[in-house]
């Protein structure tokens, strides 16, 4: 190789090498958390088309063929964290509840950085709180913090059923329980009230401490014997006008009923808030959102309808 051939080689690979030294240097000092002793840096990034907080390299190519992992993120028991959030698509919000992180606001081409201490351990949920579509309620996932010497705890991923095994087909035309039930797992309501509105899931710093139940909505609605459940919900498939029914319903107290069962709609409409247990404690993550430009009014009508045929008369499934 002649002088002036290796003298351009030079030319071509230098500045290579530099670039190469640069993005290195980059993906460590100018990611917040990077490079800093003892730290444990954690890059989330938020995919609502997938209903996940992953873990993964979001970008625009695997964003429309990749399956995402939801983020169970480890840390040991005093770990100084740094959490670089990111949006893949929409506006997002990240609660961490069990330790003051949050809701934190996560903007598409934007990062969030926000850092806290691992003080305690346990299995603590992570949630969005900012209503991204279809999967926003699946969209949470753990911490799990470890103490010194011992193994951590797996708890199963939250998974949305509809993005991992595709859509399920629609429910049998005019059959109102089974649209219910539909929209129960559709809409994501399940991941709080819990399967089959059996309720008991944890709402962190709530008065209830728990997310309601639905499946005492006969209750709820004075409804007294599954024959009258039977016939309430007979009047909800057929459409009928509620307020001039009462008469032929045979139902007993179905005044009281039907204002009930308005009330619950009217909460389905515009949600409802939680309120803190401890007034200077964290927002409780979990809050009724409004459905009101999301749900249509037969919808709302087939969703109660579908709790009140929850109910457990001693073991009657009231279906029929």
């Amino acid at each position: 190789m002649s002088p002036r051939e290796r003298i351009a080689l030079l030319l071509v690979l230098v500045p290579t090498g530099l670039v190469a030294v640069g993005v290195a240097w980059y993906g460590q000092a100018a990611v917040p958390g990077a490079g800093e002793p003892g730290v444990r840096v954690v890059n989330l990034t938020g995919v609502a088309s997938s209903g996940v907080w992953t873990l993964d390299e979001v970008n625009g190519f695997n964003y429309w063929w990749k399956r995402f992992e939801p983020a169970t993120v480890f840390l040991r028991e005093g770990d100084e964290v740094v959490l670089n959030l990111r949006s893949a698509d929409l506006f997002h919000q990240l609660y961490i509840p069990s330790f003051a992180v949050g809701p934190v606001d996560v903007k598409p081409g934007h990062m969030a950085t926000v850092r806290f201490t691992a003080t305690r351990s346990g299995v603590f949920q992570y949630y969005c709180t900012s209503m991204c579509g279809t999967c926003h309620f699946f969209m949470r996932g753990w911490i799990v913090v470890t103490p010194p010497g011992q193994e951590p705890v797996r708890p199963p991923p939250i998974l949305c059923g509809f993005c991992v095994i595709g859509d399920e087909p629609d429910p049998p035309a005019g059959d109102l329980l089974a649209l219910g039930e539909f929209l129960y797992r559709r809409k994501g309501c399940a991941t709080c009230h819990g399967p089959q509105g059996r309720g008991g899931m944890v709402n962190d710093n709530s008065t209830g401490g728990t997310v309601p139940a639905h499946v005492d909505m006969a209750e709820k609605l004075f409804i007294r014997s599954p024959e009258d459940a039977r016939s309430f919900i007979a009047l909800l498939r057929s459409a009928a006008d509620l307020e001039t029914a009462g008469e032929e319903s045979g139902i007993r107290g179905y005044a009281l009923a039907r204002t009930r069962f308005e009330n619950a709609k009217q909460i389905v409409r515009q949600g409802r808030y939680s309120a803190k247990l401890d007034p200077s404690g964290p927002e409780p993550p979990l809050q009724m959102p409004a459905w009101q430009y999301l749900i249509e009014e037969r919808e709302i009508d087939a969703l109660i309808g579908y709790f009140i045929s929850l109910y457990p008369w001693d073991g009657d499934a009231m279906a029929g």
